[in-house]
């Protein structure tokens, strides 16, 4: 009854959050007519309204996950266009406060983008809430041999070693007083952890450098083929930069 229950708001809720944004982003476009005051206040609005929303689309995550009907897709994507998308939709809310360090190549993986993409809000919201106002919230990439590695760092007080497995259990905060009382629902890094779990990857967080956490959403990386060219073929890296001679 409690699943049906969270499953059944949760749909309700979704239309007027979403008529409340929408409206609130109808309204900003009239600044010329709009006071300071007005500006600001429809800025909240909209602000909150895309806060709830998430908490809503939380909800429904764990509604699904726990009736088994959680779906997520399994193909390759580039990874490099997933952080700047997640970079796009909250460096307004953070105003200026996210660094993207994107790569110059792109990086294939596999997993699903737009769950990627809500995973990578989830925990830039969450560092937004335990890091200081003043320090930046910085995104990037990294490889092993066979992941993708999305950091999202802070410049908090950090994760506690024997906090980093529950903070990713449902309704679980961690227990540093400056995140304030209205930190969070504890559901976040919940859904976080069932949305990776269910694409075959991983979520983690470790000590990042300089201080603070550093959170980590891991996804298999799309290997290269070996190349099937014969070993008389291949140039060294001198031979191609090269030019041939000119033929007398």
């Amino acid at each position: 009854h409690q699943k049906a229950f969270v499953n059944a708001v949760s749909h309700e809720l979704r239309t007027p959050i979403t008529l409340i944004g929408g409206y609130a982003n109808r309204l900003q476009r009239r600044v010329a007519n709009l006071s300071p005051d007005q500006v600001e206040q429809l800025a909240l609005i909209r602000e909150e309204s895309l806060r709830m929303g998430r908490l809503v689309s939380d909800l429904l995550e764990i509604a699904r996950n726990d009736s088994g009907t959680l779906k997520v897709a399994q193909e390759p994507f580039d990874a490099a266009v997933v952080l700047v998308e997640a970079y796009q939709r909250l460096s307004r809310a953070l105003r200026g406060r996210l660094r993207c360090h994107d790569p110059a190549e792109p990086i294939s993986a596999i997993g699903d983008s737009d769950r990627l993409i809500q995973s990578l809000s989830n925990l830039i919201e969450n560092a937004g809430k335990y890091s200081p106002p003043d320090e930046p919230i910085e995104l990037s990439l990294s490889c092993t041999a066979d992941q993708v590695i999305f950091h999202v760092r802070d410049h908090g007080p950090g994760v506690p070693a024997a906090e980093r497995q529950l903070i990713f259990e449902r309704f679980v905060r961690g227990r540093d007083a400056s995140a304030g009382p209205h930190a969070g629902s504890g559901i976040g890094l919940a859904v976080v952890q069932a949305l990776m779990q269910a694409m075959g990857g991983e979520v983690g967080v470790e000590d990042a450098p300089g201080g603070g956490a550093d959170f980590q959403l891991r996804v298999p990386l799309v290997l290269s083929p070996e190349p099937s060219l014969p070993p008389t073929v291949i140039r060294s890296r001198r031979d191609r930069a090269t030019p041939p001679a000119t033929p007398s």
